[in-house]
């Protein structure tokens, strides 16, 4: 299961980093650019802001509940 998850993460990602590629593309270069590839960049970077964000919580939380426990 965990092996599914990390594939599919990983296939989210390079496909998120195909989409900034196209959206890069579309604004500098004549390559037609569509709303859809904005939309894509968009959503990709705010799912990998929350996991992100995700993890630090989770981390400063447990060495915080660490620290607690050596103070005890």
């Amino acid at each position: 299961m965990y092996a599914a998850l990390y594939r599919l993460g990983i296939g989210a990602y390079l496909l998120w980093l195909l989409l900034t590629v196209l959206l890069i593309l579309g604004r500098y270069t004549p390559v037609p650019s569509f709303q859809a590839v904005h939309l894509g960049v968009v959503a990709g970077a705010a799912v990998l802001t929350l996991i992100g964000a995700a993890r630090l919580l989770r981390k400063g939380y447990g060495r915080a509940t660490r620290l607690l426990n050596e103070r005890s």
